[in-house]
């Protein structure tokens, strides 16, 4: 973000805030100058999904379209499609 309207400013920070803001910025995937910006607009940056994440929401997936499949032998299987919706939805908002 190098705009004619940025302006530097200088932290002094312990040793420990300084790998915590490092770990922290690390985690949501930002920088660290992106980082103290989100959280001086009173955002609070939030973890980028794990690769498990992304692997447990395709199972999801699949499963959704395999209950959906047996639905049309068993209409029970709608009642486990929406459940598995809701988690979906869920693990969304968390993600």
């Amino acid at each position: 973000m190098k705009n004619k309207d940025s302006v530097r400013i200088s932290v002094r920070l312990s040793e420990e805030e300084k790998v915590q803001l490092e770990r922290s910025a690390k985690i949501c995937g930002l920088s660290q100058s992106e980082f103290v910006r989100q959280l001086c607009k009173g955002k609070t940056p939030k973890p980028q999904p794990t690769k498990e994440f992304w692997q447990l929401l395709e199972a999801l997936y699949e499963a959704h379209k395999v209950f959906k499949e047996c639905a049309k032998y068993e209409s029970s299987a709608l009642n486990i499609c929406k459940e598995i919706e809701c988690l979906i939805l869920d693990l969304q908002e968390v993600g």
